[in-house]
């Protein structure tokens, strides 16, 4: 049939019987093809070759819609799943360890026997209130539950989950960023005398770094993984600490804005 098409484009307007000649095709045939071809116009007793210009496709519409796999996936697997694709991105490595530290020290430990699907906004709440009972600031409830929240969203944009739990952290009022906190001479006096007896290598860490006025990174010497491990052991023994002295909040660092002098 594509001869039919050649012969009607040469000869632009024809009759049947041009075209069984020139195609030696049988007159039926002939005639249900020139009927049915979008290339061919009737006039009257002959027929006009049209030629038609193909649209070519500059966009096409890809169908997102995502069948909710209502998967089984428990609060701990997608917490690892979601750290892990952070850690295959272009995230900073500050705030790849910042979300380890929310997923691993409040979200899992809170959430550790929910599945995914189950949460919902009512939980979040709970959950947030849990860690006000604490004292953990505000600052850090605050970014703990905007990361929950990606993890959540992203699982349901996976179509893992229905989203039927869809919230939002919203601030109704400005977090003061928290103050430098002074320890008095009575507490300096008995922070030295619980690491005297119970971690001095604690002891001239701290003197240090009252009497330098430097951050801890700082006045710590040795290889990067010799000051992380002693960074974490610093880290833990000094939360015992704080806890019989009575300082939740208190910071390491804030210990070089101290004076050890009488």
């Amino acid at each position: 049939m594509d001869k039919i098409l050649k012969i009607a484009k040469r000869l632009k307007t024809f009759t049947l019987e041009d075209i069984v000649m020139f195609c030696d095709i049988d007159t039926e045939n002939a005639k249900k093809f020139l009927k049915e071809s979008e290339n061919i116009k009737s006039c009257g007793d002959k027929f006009e070759y049209i030629e038609t210009v193909k649209i070519e496709d500059k966009f096409k519409i890809v169908d997102k819609n995502i069948p909710c796999k209502n998967s089984d996936i428990t609060v701990i697997d997608a917490c690892n799943l979601f750290f892990n694709l952070c850690q295959n991105r272009k995230i900073k490595q500050n705030t790849v360890k910042a979300y380890k530290t929310f997923i691993n020290a409040h979200i899992i430990p809170y959430f550790k026997r929910f599945k995914l699907k189950n949460i919902t906004v009512s939980d979040v709440e709970s959950f947030r209130k849990y860690m006000q009972n604490k004292q953990i600031s505000e600052r850090r409830i605050k970014n703990i539950l905007v990361l929950f929240n990606q993890i959540i969203k992203h699982f349901q944009n996976e179509g893992y989950i229905n989203k039927t739990c869809v919230f939002e952290v919203k601030r109704i009022a400005n977090i003061p960023k928290r103050k430098i906190q002074i320890l008095t001479q009575a507490q300096l006096a008995q922070l030295f005398k619980i690491t005297n007896r119970k971690y001095p290598y604690l002891t001239p860490i701290i003197q240090n770094l009252i009497t330098l006025k430097q951050p801890l990174n700082s006045i710590l010497t040795g290889s990067k993984q010799e000051k992380k491990s002693l960074k974490r052991k610093i880290r833990n023994d000094f939360y015992k600490i704080k806890q019989v002295l009575g300082l939740t909040n208190y910071m390491f660092d804030d210990l070089r804005f101290c004076n050890l002098d009488n």
